[in-house]
């Protein structure tokens, strides 16, 4: 091979690795503007800013500023949600259980926030919630549909004499069962976080937490047909980036109000089912 041959060799496969680079960054920003959708109380509406705001928000944004990708951010009742994303007019959602008939359709983040489904009741009530065989003969309510929702009616098929209840909007659960609704017999299943919340924010003086139920972790979902794997792979790395050196946590303590969100443990950024490790 001569000097010239070789020169125009070692140039095509610079050009070659100059392409190779240029696709994984192009392929890193999505489209040009990637559209997170989210519901209530998931997030809220900044007053001053008439902005989408809240703890994962906050993540989410801080995320996409390190991938140099443009975002935008809608605010819907839960079922309004589902609908954008079906018409794939919203890319993307937050925060959503993982459910392994949607991820056929749709990529999942690394967990973003974790809670215990628990129950709450009114304060007369003297339940010490310790396992579902004491919610026999009882009304169970809680919003949806959601895969909490689902998981409620489903668990409640094998507790003799229950009665499931679902609301669109959990802040009228909470006022059902502090306005007696459900008799002496009714109690609400929810994320603790959200119980918490609503409590704080309506100020419910005869509703408490009687205890948890189960974990559950958080993610936020992309719609398979609208945004890339290499996308989403570059999320989930600058996420575990961001819960390693501090930077989530920091994002999170930010927010002390009505609206809040758990750092999940190191344990739990694990791969989601049917993805690679991280």
């Amino acid at each position: 091979m001569n000097n010239v041959t070789l020169m125009h060799l070692l140039t095509l496969l610079s050009l070659c690795f100059l392409v190779f680079n240029s696709a994984q960054l192009s392929a890193a920003q999505a489209r040009d503007v990637v559209t997170y959708n989210t519901y209530p109380p998931v997030a809220f509406i900044d007053e001053s800013t008439k902005q989408v705001d809240g703890p994962v928000a906050a993540l989410i944004e801080a995320i996409n500023k390190e991938l140099k990708q443009d975002v935008l951010f809608q605010f819907n009742p839960l079922p309004r949600m589902f609908v954008e994303l079906e018409a794939k007019r919203s890319h993307a959602a937050f925060n959503m259980s993982y459910n392994a008939k949607r991820a056929k359709k749709w990529y999942y983040s690394l967990p973003v926030h974790v809670v215990n489904y628990g129950v709450f009741v009114k304060k007369e009530n003297k339940l010490d919630y310790k396992n579902r065989s004491q919610l026999s003969g009882l009304t169970i309510a809680t919003y949806g549909p959601t895969n909490m929702s689902k998981k409620v009616e489903k668990f409640a098929r094998e507790l003799p004499g229950s009665r499931v209840v679902i609301e669109n909007s959990f802040e009228h659960v909470f006022k059902m069962l502090e306005a007696n609704r459900f008799n002496s017999n009714g109690v609400v299943y929810v994320p603790d976080v959200v119980g918490f919340d609503t409590i704080k924010e309506f100020n419910l003086q005869n509703v408490r937490y009687a205890g948890p139920d189960i974990k559950n972790l958080y993610y936020v979902i992309f719609v398979k047909d609208t945004v890339s794997e290499y996308y989403v792979k570059a999320f989930n790395h600058v996420l575990m980036k961001f819960h390693r050196d501090g930077s989530m946590a920091e994002i999170y303590t930010r927010y002390k109000g009505v609206v809040t969100a758990n750092v999940p443990a190191l344990e739990d950024m694990k791969a989601v089912p049917g993805q690679s490790a991280y």
